[in-house]
């Protein structure tokens, strides 16, 4: 099926930049984002998805919560300086 949508300028910057990171055309990442955001997954493709990320803080010398304290240290102090804290 072929079918027309309108982007807006930033829409179709970003998805030239992807395409042009990617190696892929610009019809396929249309296709995989509609996969990835309405495509249904099996019980099994979640199960394995979240197989596939176990261990993905490995090998890095500090904990998620320290992690969420410095980013959440850096957003305060941002907002402080735009004056909104």
């Amino acid at each position: 099926m072929r079918t027309q949508i309108i982007l807006s300028d930033e829409e179709v910057q970003l998805l030239e930049q992807a395409a042009r990171a990617s190696g892929a055309s610009r019809s396929e990442l249309i296709r995989r984002a509609i996969r990835t955001t309405y495509g249904s997954r099996s019980k099994n493709e979640r199960a394995a998805a979240l197989k596939r990320s176990a261990g993905s803080w490995r090998g890095r010398d500090f904990t998620g919560a320290d992690y969420v304290d410095a980013v959440r240290g850096d957003l305060n102090e941002r907002l402080s300086q735009l004056g909104l804290a």
